[in-house]
């Protein structure tokens, strides 16, 4: 098996379909003086059910390869100059992240239709794969029960985080004494603990007191917060390592808050507050020297401020302070596109002519379906969960808002029966379902870049919003005004 992230959508951050940041690493070389030639190694395997075509392999960002499949879904490649370290495996929309070091032989087996169950790994580096994924899959699984946690007084959460992450320092210290591991294993299994239970003592505040009583968090024990003292801004073997910055992220959230309470003299937060959000962007300034960790928390930070706000002002002061701080030319062509882009969705504006795929496999142009007041909700085959989510709560919708049509399109399908055999698995109609012709081309044309965001367009193709959420309880009074 091998480490797998998805993309989350739990704080106003990079989570879940930031989906959006390939989860590599090249952290250590190995004993030769070239560590761009570290040994051989292979990886192969079987996809049923697959997505589309091909898988693409990364190594530190960038690609290595685009492996293709054969006529019975197999692929195999062997990396003759190794970069040891975690390597990405992407396959329609799945980031599946395994550990590579010289002379490992990896193979895997999917469903993409069961993935999480279904994902199987065999050959030499398997031991620590399959280590690392059952860790990754148990921290998931725990996220219903730390929520929970987060309802009870700090003492008693700080008390029940705390034997959890034990409870996985335990069992890495077993795992060791009964395998050999190498430091760059010990490395990645300790920062993914170390982290994940950090990032929730990060998040503890927004759960626990809400927006309305963020002022007391001065109840929180002395020590909760004792686990700062050991952040490293600047940790060059951690800056492409997705645990980091899902850390980070609510990190600096916290410090934020603090500066906006100062300032603003607020009682309540308002999490779309301007002066929040610039704060954030100083502090990252600020506290971080390493010139890609800042870079990427700078444009990360940005990149989900304007696609979530809608005042042409606010994106303006967010949009300048970005310019000033980064030194990614990269980054800002990619932001200032993205502006650019999100200005042509803003209300009033005509919905773009994109093109997408019936069920028939027949091509429609968008702005031709909008015969009066539309919903347009996306959803991807990598998170399943608001695949469904989104769909039962559109068939909710519908009864209640029978005028206002629905339209569902897939973001990320290449063959039309995987795409149909997802909808039929769940028993959802084909009924207004429809994938884009040219993904990838459509997701920027609509600046998509989180799972939830929902388009409402009215009379004459004119956009309503570009940012709604159908799951927030504004929704349905968004619908009721149309």
């Amino acid at each position: 098996m091998c480490l797998r992230y998805k993309a989350q959508h739990e704080v106003d951050t990079m989570k879940r379909f930031s989906l959006v940041i390939l989860v590599t690493l090249s952290l250590l070389g190995c004993n030769t003086t070239n560590n761009n030639s570290c040994g051989y190694a292979f990886v192969g395997g079987e996809i049923v059910n697959p997505i589309n075509d091909h898988l693409v392999l990364y190594d530190n960002i960038a690609p290595i390869d685009t492996l293709y499949l054969d006529d019975d879904n197999r692929f195999s490649f062997e990396i003759e100059s190794l970069n040891p370290g975690l390597h990405s495996l992407v396959h329609g929309g799945e980031y599946q992240v395994i550990l590579l070091e010289a002379n490992d032989s990896l193979m895997l087996r999917l469903n993409t239709l069961d993935f999480d169950e279904s994902l199987v790994f065999t050959g030499v580096g398997a031991k620590k794969n399959n280590y690392l994924i059952n860790l990754s899959n148990t921290l998931e699984s725990e996220s219903q029960q730390v929520y929970k946690f987060s309802k009870s007084k700090p003492d008693v959460f700080l008390t029940s985080i705390d034997s959890l992450k034990n409870e996985k320092i335990n069992r890495l210290e077993s795992f060791k004494s009964k395998y050999e591991s190498s430091s760059l294993f010990n490395l990645v299994a300790n920062a993914n603990i170390n982290y994940s239970y950090a990032t929730h003592k990060e998040l503890y505040p927004f759960r626990y007191f809400g927006k309305n009583d963020l002022r007391n968090r001065s109840q929180l024990p002395e020590n909760f917060y004792n686990f700062r003292k050991n952040v490293n801004y600047n940790d060059e073997m951690l800056k492409d390592f997705y645990p980091y910055y899902n850390f980070l992220f609510p990190h600096f959230n916290n410090l934020a808050l603090d500066r906006y309470f100062e300032a603003t003299k607020d009682t309540v937060f308002d999490k779309n507050a301007i002066e929040y959000h610039l704060n954030k962007l100083d502090l990252m300034d600020k506290l971080v020297q390493h010139k890609d960790i800042k870079n990427n928390l700078l444009k990360y930070a940005t990149r989900n401020f304007l696609s979530y706000n809608n005042s042409d002002e606010d994106c303006d002061a967010m949009f300048q302070s970005f310019e000033a701080k980064s030194s990614n030319q990269e980054h800002l062509d990619y932001i200032s596109g993205l502006y650019q882009t999100i200005l042509k969705l803003r209300p009033g504006n005509t919905f773009p002519a994109i093109e997408v795929l019936d069920f028939k496999n027949q091509v429609h142009n968008m702005n031709a379906m909008f015969e009066g007041p539309t919903v347009v909700y996306f959803w991807s085959h990598a998170i399943k969960n608001h695949f469904k989510n989104s769909h039962l709560k559109a068939a909710n919708l519908k009864k209640a808002f029978p005028d206002i049509k629905f339209v569902s399109i897939n973001i990320n399908a290449d063959k039309l029966t995987m795409w149909k055999r997802l909808l039929y698995q769940h028993n959802f109609s084909l009924d207004g379902e429809y994938r884009f012709r040219d993904a990838e081309a459509a997701k920027k044309i609509l600046a998509i870049h989180y799972i939830n965001k929902v388009m409402v367009v009215g009379q004459n193709n004119q956009i309503i919003t570009s940012n709604a959420n159908m799951f927030s309880n504004e929704f349905k009074g968004l619908l009721n005004e149309l």
